[in-house]
């Protein structure tokens, strides 16, 4: 993915959304904040017992945005390769 500590600015139906990296030893996780006032929130690559990588946040119960903001994510840090 990106580099440890790399802040990444994008918008979403005009909200917008910073993600920073976080120097994880062996995760994918970005710290997510929003210019709305919906709180921040820590995203993470996983795997589920099929080996099947997701997006899931962390702690549990936001797995929608998760999964949402974690896409962006992803789509972004592939537009830049």
């Amino acid at each position: 993915m990106g580099k440890p500590d790399e802040i990444i600015e994008l918008e979403l139906n005009g909200v917008k959304i910073i993600a920073q990296q976080l120097n994880l030893p062996g995760y994918t996780a970005f710290r997510v904040s929003f210019d709305s006032p919906r709180p921040s929130i820590v995203v993470a690559r996983a795997n589920d017992f099929n080996a099947a990588r997701f997006w899931t946040s962390i702690p549990e119960g936001r797995q929608k945005e998760a999964e949402g903001v974690g896409a962006l994510i992803e789509k972004y840090i592939k537009s830049k390769k």
